[in-house]
């Protein structure tokens, strides 16, 4: 039920919120057809749209190479040091994407048939195919989401209090996400933050951020990157949404 009205959202955002601005032009949908690149507009479907500015793409062009996969790519090498400082821990990875990189997380924290604690409207949950059980093996475990992009406590508590027996998946990890997506972009407060990772280290349970949009909860919650990623013990961060990078997260 949850996926559903999530995509009948989506598809009110593809058909509703495209306004007209005074300059400028660009490609989109309105009312499911293609607008005319001669129209302008601003695309608020989402911050997924967000192109490189020129400067980047000026930056990209400049950029040392070599070979990643000898650890031989200095600017890859320099965003993964750069990425690991600004949330404080001990190292970053760049992938193609914050699917990938959230599967990543919850593979290293969860062997397979052990449970992953994820939110009821959880994007890890609903909105990347399933990846967590069908590659990784792990039992998608959802408590409700409030309107807050909290999660329930009580719920919480009950799930990280598994009895430990043969016949329950155990839980391996508790996954949040700030900004919240489908709790209406919401920044989770440090409070809840705190509370959460206080319940599952209680329980010696890691905590995985999703941080799609981290940077924007920072600035909401007038804190810092490192001081939100702080509570957890891994945290993934997407480039190219409000960051307007062409790919990648990490």
């Amino acid at each position: 039920m949850e996926e559903a009205r999530g995509r009948r959202n989506m598809d009110r955002f593809e058909n509703e919120l495209v306004l007209p601005i005074a300059s400028g032009r660009s490609h989109g949908i309105r009312n499911g057809r293609a607008a005319s690149k001669d129209q302008p507009f601003i695309d608020l479907r989402s911050d997924t749209v967000t192109l490189p500015t020129a400067e980047m793409r000026e930056a990209i062009a400049r950029a040392e190479l070599g070979d990643d996969f000898y650890g031989e790519d200095p600017t890859v090498n320099q965003l993964q040091d750069m990425a690991a400082k600004m949330t404080g821990k001990a190292a970053a990875l760049l992938v193609t994407s914050g699917t990938m990189a959230n599967l990543i997380a919850l593979m290293v924290h969860c062997p397979r048939g052990r449970k992953a604690i994820v939110g009821s409207k959880a994007h890890a949950y609903l909105w990347e195919a399933g990846g967590g059980a069908a590659v990784g093996g792990v039992v998608m475990t959802p408590v409700a989401n409030l309107e807050n992009g909290a999660l329930d406590l009580t719920q919480l508590e009950d799930e990280l209090a598994t009895p430990p027996d043969a016949h329950f998946a155990q839980p391996s990890l508790v996954a949040t996400e700030n900004t919240h997506n489908l709790c209406g972009g919401v920044a989770v407060t440090t409070s809840h933050m705190a509370e959460v990772a206080a319940m599952a280290g209680k329980c010696g349970v890691p905590v995985h951020l999703d941080g799609a949009r981290i940077f924007n909860a920072a600035i909401a919650l007038e804190s810092d990157v490192r001081t939100l990623a702080n509570y957890a013990d891994s945290v993934t961060f997407c480039l190219s949404k409000g960051l307007g990078c062409p790919v990648g997260s990490l």
